[in-house]
């Protein structure tokens, strides 16, 4: 007789459930989806949009939640997990063959409007665009509403903006080769006259020596 402890509250009880399912696909090394719904009520973490407690999610190893408007074809998977990277993937549903394809490009691509999708490939190949530069990918569109959008763009958090009204599509890009500043006087740390050029000895990049035959040159 195989005795096993009752779970002690539903969330147990999924916990549980699920971990039979995962227990198989490492006793055979193979893996097992789960078929799940979601609930009604939307959320901004898409994690607890899953149907039940959080037993079910906490026993997988990952999970996938796939949610697109009503009516629309294009889908959003949105995929996190122990061992795999949280990451939002485009999906188009194909009636004739009942399958969902993978659409090209980042998901904020395919559930942005039309001026916006063409302002975030642009701004991604051009860092540090400005609207009036954008202008001929969007021949159509006047330049106010280049601006606009632009603005409540970075205001949303799909592009970032500079002092000088530069658009990047992340902050990791707009401050990539931004010369160190001195937090007293406002000046690179290391000027352009004082970089290291091949063949200088220390003596001379420290600029106190006043000499360009100092000994001990570096070879």
């Amino acid at each position: 007789m195989l005795l096993t402890r009752q779970p002690s509250s539903s969330c147990d009880a999924h916990y549980v459930s699920v971990g039979y399912a995962k227990r198989l696909a490492e006793h055979y090394g193979i893996e097992v989806v789960l078929v799940h719904h979601v609930r009604k009520a939307g959320s901004d973490d898409f994690l607890t949009e899953v149907s039940g407690t959080n037993g079910i999610a906490g026993a997988a190893d990952a999970t996938l939640v796939l949610k697109r408007a009503r009516g629309q074809a294009d889908g959003i998977l949105h995929v996190t997990g122990r061992d795999v990277d949280e990451a939002e993937y485009a999906l188009s549903f194909q009636p004739a063959s009942g399958a969902w394809h993978l659409l090209d490009g980042p998901a904020t691509d395919h559930t942005v409007g039309d001026t916006r999708a063409t302002i975030l490939r642009y701004v991604r190949a051009h860092p540090g665009a400005k609207p009036k530069d954008m202008a001929g990918e969007l021949p159509h569109v006047d330049m106010d509403t280049i601006r606009r959008t632009c603005a409540r763009m970075a205001e949303a958090g799909q592009l970032t903006r500079d002092a000088g009204g530069r658009y990047y599509p992340d902050t990791e890009t707009r401050t990539q080769g931004a010369p160190e500043v001195s937090g007293l006087s406002g000046c690179p740390v290391n000027p352009p006259e004082l970089q290291e050029r091949p063949g200088q000895s220390e003596l001379e990049l420290s600029g106190l020596s006043g000499s360009t035959d100092a000994e001990g040159t570096a070879v």
